[in-house]
């Protein structure tokens, strides 16, 4: 719900489309930061605590964007939310810790589905709330119950979670040390470092990343205004389009995604999907109708559905387990880092110069990530060779 009109939101707290850009590329820069610190927190001293704190702390942020007085608080707000988001990178770290190297395809299918059941319903209950209360105290609700939502998740993953990562406090006789500002100086330094360490496959995906960000940047948060202000339809319309895509999306991720990554070469599967989503971003713009729309998020949402197993799986492949928390924070800063220009050009494309004109740059990205991809298979199938000898 609050991921679908939250730039309706904005609006009604007097943003424009740039103002939703600007906030997007704010709350970019705090992720970055807190996610350098929370992958090497992550690394050495474990998973669970950190996931656990991070989640309840972003409960709690949520509620200052709950009474966001005007756009401006509000960015200040999400900006809060993100750094909150340091348990990110021990989030991934421990659910790759947990799946086995063979079943990864169809486990993170399974994890997509079930983190994705209450796209099943919520943004069309959100939209028929938005059109009742009006979209103002819709969000308000919504975030206060988001809030809550979260303080009950962090408080379950402190209770029921395991450690994933036994390990002690100090490595080949290194100590590190819990002081605040060491850990941040050496969460940098140590980052600095990993990047120009970082093995040729995993800088490629993570430059995908970054090309990807300009995706998120150009359409992300313009979907439901170009269906509101250009096609002309309403929240719950476009709340029923938005969980009809997803019941689909879920059952191919439940059925096929999985087996069909765990069958295939993954990087092969992905560069056909990518092929496939380069046209969603062209035909949008020349739909007219509430079914035209429908039809179209139905076909892009059982495209969608690889993306997140597809990543996970490779990122997974790629990654060894005692660095897998810094290198998950690398791989979400590519995207990140690239996001705060793209979400400020994004916003001002969109409304300084053509609103088709972010969905015809974002199919020219999908097409770049392609390329890249293609390029970024023969050097992972030659590591992932290796490793299976080893």
């Amino acid at each position: 719900m609050t991921s679908t009109y939250f730039s309706l939101y904005v609006f009604e707290l007097g943003g424009t489309e740039t103002t939703i850009g600007l906030i997007q590329a704010l709350g970019s820069a705090g992720y970055v930061f807190s996610i350098i610190i929370g992958g090497r927190i992550a690394d050495l001293y474990g998973r669970k605590k950190l996931l656990g704190l991070m989640t309840i702390a972003s409960g709690i942020s949520r509620i200052f964007s709950a009474i966001a007085p005007n756009w401006q608080f509000l960015a200040i707000a999400v900006v809060i939310e993100n750094l909150c988001l340091a348990g990110d990178p021990a989030f991934w770290a421990m659910l790759a810790d947990s799946i086995s190297e063979r079943h990864r395809g169809v486990a993170f299918a399974f994890f997509s589905f079930v983190n994705s059941l209450p796209w099943t319903i919520m943004p069309y209950l959100g939209g028929i709330l938005v059109d009742l209360k009006g979209v103002l105290v819709a969000m308000r609700w919504i975030l206060f119950a988001s809030a809550l939502l979260g303080i009950a998740a962090g408080i379950a993953r402190l209770l029921l979670l395991e450690e994933t990562l036994s390990r002690p406090e100090s490595v080949g006789g290194i100590a590190y040390s819990r002081d605040i500002k060491n850990i941040v100086v050496e969460s940098f330094r140590e980052h600095y470092k990993l990047w120009i360490s970082m093995p040729r496959p995993l800088l490629a995906l993570a430059l995908t990343y970054a090309i990807w960000s300009f995706e998120f940047g150009l359409v992300e948060p313009y979907w439901i205004v170009y269906a509101e202000e250009e096609i002309g339809l309403t929240s719950t319309e476009w709340g029923t389009i938005i969980a009809a895509g997803n019941i689909v999306s879920l059952t191919f991720k439940l059925l096929v995604v999985g087996r069909i990554l765990d069958r295939f070469q993954r990087k092969k599967v992905l560069l056909v999907v990518l092929a496939l989503d380069s046209f969603n971003y062209l035909l949008f713009i020349f739909c007219g109708s509430f079914y035209q729309v429908l039809l179209l998020w139905i076909y892009a949402s059982i495209v969608w559905s690889f993306y997140e197993a597809a990543y996970s799986s490779i990122e997974a492949d790629l990654t060894p387990k005692e660095r897998r928390g810094r290198i998950y924070a690398a791989l979400s800063i590519a995207w990140s880092i690239f996001s705060i220009p793209a979400s400020i050009i994004g916003g001002f494309v969109y409304e300084k110069v053509s609103s088709r004109l972010s969905f015809i740059l974002a199919s020219m990205v999908v097409l770049a990530c392609l390329a890249i991809t293609m390029k970024f298979l023969r050097f992972s199938e030659k590591v992932s060779l290796r490793r299976e000898t080893e």
